[in-house]
């Protein structure tokens, strides 16, 4: 059994020494993570936390009890992996419990349901470190998984499925969210996409879209701020409190090359590998859409994709112009959500493409606050180099699509999105109507 991603060798300090020794790995890796997971920096009073309460209808509504048959259920269901928690027990662990303690475990998720509380020492993780390129990199270049604990999962299971159900009840996911929820598969949302950026193309219309990227989303998840916003959302006082106490007073240590760190607090996030935690996130930011109501919105898992198009009916130029004035008061609901819900954006690959029928981009220089936002167009062959290149991505997505089975969906998606649909948009709209005026 591997206590660590093979893809990670060693760490390459800011001053250019690289460190392979597990021991040091670990005390460098600490030290960066223990900063990383610091309490958010939030200015108060704060809306979320501050406000006057709000009482709903149902917010003293409890949380459904389980029963020895859901337990066993959702145990059948996990899968039995090698990989072990923070205290050495692995789902192997279930096949080997005597008769008795089936009804015990019930009798303990029932209490943390009534009562909204668990066991500190199911809140300890074990946390491996992914390397996201390069196999020696910087610690922040690392992809933190958390190695949960087997009875806290199975106990996160059985609250998904309750707090589902309040969500769906009183509507708070838009239909604009796919992935992390049953019944909206990304793959719909991708063709509800370029539908969209087809649809609007067709009325003659400059289209911009920009693809935003939030910056370590779950791991920026700020908990009060959680808490308080899902309690004007009408979420019950007895979920209210079992989310609290599931987020707050956790810790870990990581793991590299067999060696342990120190144990170390987590101020803020949603552990990386816990099945509530993208139900949580998405739950969390589902005003987004109301926010950002310049545009058409598309949420993929925990990516947005804004489409803003220019006036039906007027010259060209005058499109890229009303264009424009869209692009900069998106950025604006866009930068004061953000700040609002300490959830940082990834500028580096958060890129914007303009799409048109019109020979000529107009020259937008697109910022998000202070951040500059980068086009994915080349500016002296527009056209024929987004063709060319869909072209010769078309061969590689092939390639993927044939000899890659286990490449996951969303990159399939993500390349198929880029090779397949956009050649078929400089087919039908590739012919110059009319020049920029």
């Amino acid at each position: 059994m591997k206590s660590a991603s093979s893809s990670l060798h060693g760490f390459m300090l800011n001053d250019g020494t690289v460190i392979k020794d597990g021991p040091k790995m670990c005390e460098e890796a600490c030290k960066h993570y223990e900063e990383f997971f610091s309490e958010s920096e939030i200015f108060r009073p704060h809306p979320y936390t501050d406000s006057p309460d709000l009482q709903w209808e149902n917010f003293d509504e409890e949380i459904p009890l389980c029963t020895t048959e859901e337990v066993i259920d959702i145990v059948n269901s996990r899968k039995k992996k090698k990989s072990i928690d923070a205290h050495g027990l692995s789902n192997f662990t279930f096949n080997f419990l005597p008769l008795s303690y089936w009804s015990l475990l019930v009798e303990i998720f029932n209490h943390s349901f009534s009562e909204g509380m668990m066991p500190d020492r199911w809140k300890d993780s074990r946390m491996l470190l992914l390397a996201k390129k390069d196999p020696i990199c910087n610690p922040g270049l690392t992809r933190p998984i958390s190695l949960l604990d087997i009875f806290l999962k199975v106990n996160e299971k059985l609250f998904q499925t309750r707090f589902m159900n309040i969500v769906n009840r009183r509507g708070l996911l838009p239909d604009t969210q796919s992935g992390f929820r049953p019944k909206f598969r990304l793959q719909t949302r991708v063709l509800l996409f370029f539908e969209h950026i087809s649809s609007l193309m067709a009325n003659s219309s400059p289209v911009e879209t920009i693809f935003v990227d939030f910056r370590s989303a779950f791991d920026q998840l700020w908990f009060l701020g959680c808490i308080g916003k899902l309690k004007r959302m009408g979420i019950p006082r007895k979920y209210l409190i079992w989310i609290e106490n599931w987020l707050m007073n956790r810790r870990a240590f990581i793991e590299i090359k067999g060696e342990r760190s120190k144990w170390f607090r987590i101020r803020k996030g949603g552990p990386q590998g816990s099945i509530f935690t993208p139900l949580l996130f998405i739950t969390y930011h589902s005003d987004l859409t109301e926010t950002l109501n310049c545009c058409l919105s598309h949420h993929f898992a925990d990516d947005l994709a804004a489409i803003m198009a220019g006036g039906i009916g007027l010259k060209y130029s005058l499109q890229c112009l009303e264009l424009e004035k869209k692009l900069s008061s998106f950025f604006e609901d866009l930068e004061y959500y953000c700040t609002l819900t300490a959830q940082p954006i990834n500028y580096n690959k958060t890129q914007a493409l303009f799409s048109a029928r019109a020979i000529g981009y107009p020259d937008i220089a697109l910022k998000c606050g202070n951040n500059k936002i980068e086009w994915c167009y080349d500016p002296e062959n527009n056209a024929q180099s987004t063709s060319k290149s869909c072209d010769g991505q078309f061969i590689s997505f092939e390639r993927l699509h044939i000899n890659s089975a286990e490449k996951s969906s969303i990159q399939l998606l993500r390349i198929a999105g880029i090779c397949l649909a956009f050649p078929v948009f400089s087919t039908l709209y590739g012919e110059p109507t009319a020049g920029l005026e």
